[in-house]
C-alpha cells in the first residue's frame, strides 16, 4: 500500500511539472520534437557524432522557450542534452536520451503539440538490464535507440500521443490511442 501511495504521489508531482506550466506551449513542444526525433534516429543507427550534434540542436531549441524559472522542468532536459553532447561513448548518450524521453513524453502528454507530426510512444522491455525504456518516434516504424543495429526492432508501440493534423489545432488529450504488443522483441539476447 505504501509503495502504491508513493508511486501515485510521484506520478502526480511529475505530471504537475508540465500540467501547471502555462509557460510551455504546444508550438514549443513541436520545436523540441524535431531535434529529438533526429537524436532518436541517430542513436538507432549507432551514430554518436550525429546524436551529439542533434543534442546540441535540441539544447539550442530549449533556449528558445520559457526560462527555467518559469518552467523548471526544462532544466533536466538541458542537463541531459549536455550529457549527450559531451558523451564519450554511445552508452552514456543512450542513458541521457532515456531521461530526455521520459520528460519529453510527459510534456507531450500534458502540454500537447500543434499537430504537425505524429508522436508515438515506443517501449523496449529489454533496455537497461531488462528494466525497460520508452522513447518517442514520429512513426510506428520501430527503430530502437537503446540497442541500435544489435536489436533495432526490439520493442513495441505503446500509444499514439499526438497525430499529424496538417498543422492545425491543439492535440486532443481525450483521444490518445493505446496499442499493445504490435512488435515483439526480436528474439536476440544481449
Amino acid at each position: 500500500m505504501k509503495k502504491i501511495l508513493i508511486a501515485t504521489i510521484a506520478a502526480f508531482v511529475a505530471a504537475s511539472a508540465f500540467a501547471h506550466s502555462k509557460a510551455i506551449k504546444p508550438e514549443y513542444v513541436d520545436m523540441l520534437l524535431t531535434p529529438y526525433f533526429e537524436l532518436q534516429t541517430a542513436l538507432a543507427k549507432d551514430d554518436l557524432a550525429t546524436a551529439k550534434s542533434s543534442a546540441g540542436t535540441f539544447n539550442k531549441m530549449l533556449g528558445h522557450g520559457p526560462s527555467h524559472e518559469d518552467a523548471p522542468s526544462l532544466a533536466d532536459l538541458t542537463e541531459e542534452a549536455a550529457k549527450i553532447q559531451s558523451a564519450s561513448d554511445i552508452k552514456i548518450a543512450r542513458e541521457a536520451f532515456h531521461a530526455i524521453s521520459k520528460d519529453l513524453a510527459k510534456m507531450v502528454e500534458h502540454v500537447g503539440t500543434s499537430g504537425k507530426s505524429d508522436v508515438v510512444k515506443m517501449h523496449c522491455p529489454m533496455a537497461f538490464n531488462n528494466k525497460g525504456g520508452a522513447w518517442l518516434q514520429n512513426s510506428e516504424d520501430l527503430a530502437n535507440p537503446y540497442y541500435g543495429a544489435m536489436m533495432l526492432k526490439c520493442g513495441s508501440v505503446k500509444e499514439t500521443l499526438a497525430s499529424a493534423k496538417g498543422g492545425h489545432g491543439h492535440m486532443d488529450h481525450g483521444k490518445m490511442k493505446k496499442k499493445e504488443g504490435s512488435h515483439g522483441h526480436s528474439g536476440h539476447s544481449h
